[in-house]
This record gives C-alpha cells, structure tokens and sequence, in this order.
C-alpha cells in the first residue's frame, strides 16, 4: 500500500534537542599530581624469608632502586628482621650507592620478624625536611603483625603528610599485617619457582 506517511511536529512548546549540551561542571580544584619523592625501601630478612623468597625480596629491591636512580630520587634501605635487628644505608646514585645495596644483599637475619622497628624509622624519615615527600616500599611474606601503637603512628603520617605505603607480598596467602599496612599490595604469587633444584625454599 504505497502510501506516504507524515507527521506534524509542530508543538507549542520547544522540544529538547537531542544531543543537548552537557550541564556545566562543578569547578572543583584538581587534586595535586603526586610526586616524585624519595623512596624508603623496608626489606624483610627475616628467618622466614630465607630462600627463594629472600631471593625474590632482592631483586625487587634492586629493580626499584633501578626506577629511584631513573627518576632521579633519593633511596634508603631499611633492612630488618628482629627486634633489634636494622640495617640502614643511603643508596645514592653512584657507584658508592649500588655497592653499599650489593653489600646488603649478602646480609641477612635468622630469627623473627619485627616490623614495628622499620615503620617507626620510615615515619620519623618521612617527618624530617629532606624526606617529607618520601614513598615507603615493604618487601615481606608477610608473616608478622603490627601493634596499635605502630599503626596510630603510620595512620597519622599518612594522614598529615599524605604518605603512602606500598608493599610487595611474597608469600601465598594474604596476611592482616600487610593490608593493615599498605596502601597498595602487589603480591608475587609464584615465588615458588625460584626455588632451587633440591627442593629447598
């Protein structure tokens, strides 16, 4: 049945275009872009990370002191493992700075793991002038836990002077002591492959 179809549009009131301009944004301040600051690296060397798992926890180390000296940012180590027990080195950017972490990567502790001891030194770093805008990296399995004390101080700091925390979980389940403390978790799950031939971790 040909016939034509019409339709009279005209309306007494306007019709909304259909591809209408979108409403004016609210003109709210840009967060800050964060910054390239100096990064302080905690590695756990505990007796529980012998192995592959310290092998592992190395060469993180080495490869953000790598992404430090590219960016040009100031690196401090912080290895640790019981109470008491902290090893503390500037990394520079020199020949001085990759020899010191050299030197460090052939240390390790043999008993439990302290974390308290660290953070605390992370955050009193973070409190001084030349490292107030300093990122904290945890290399760990994990496997410890975190008195109140400890975390009121880390939370403050995060709070006043905007510190992140991120860590680097090697180990095979998530543990309470890490995501209470990080940011951020990136977790290397097949750690396990790096072990050596004889089946020793």
């Amino acid at each position: 049945e040909a016939q034509l179809l019409t339709y009279d549009d005209r309306s007494p009131a306007p019709r909304p275009h259909h591809r209408a301009p979108p409403l004016a944004r609210s003109h709210r301040p840009l967060p800050a872009p964060a910054g390239r600051g100096p990064l302080i690296v905690c590695l756990d060397t505990s007796g529980s990370m012998r192995g592959a798992p310290e092998n592992v926890a190395k060469a993180c180390v080495l490869q953000a002191l790598r992404s430090a000296r590219a960016g040009e940012r100031a690196c401090r180590l912080l290895a640790f493992g019981a109470q008491g027990e902290l090893l503390e080195h500037d990394l520079g950017a020199g020949p001085n700075g990759l020899n010191t972490l050299l030197g460090t990567m052939g240390q390790s502790f043999d008993g439990g793991t302290d974390v308290q001891t660290p953070l605390e030194r992370a955050v009193a770093c973070v409190r001084d002038e030349a490292w107030r805008q300093a990122d904290v990296l945890v290399v760990s399995d994990g496997e410890f836990g975190v008195t109140p004390q400890a975390l009121s101080d880390l939370r403050a700091a995060k709070a006043e002077l905007g510190l992140r925390v991120h860590g680097i979980l090697i180990g095979d389940r998530e543990t309470i002591g890490l995501l209470e403390v990080c940011d951020h978790l990136h977790w290397v799950r097949d750690w396990r492959r790096h072990a050596d031939g004889s089946g020793h971790t």
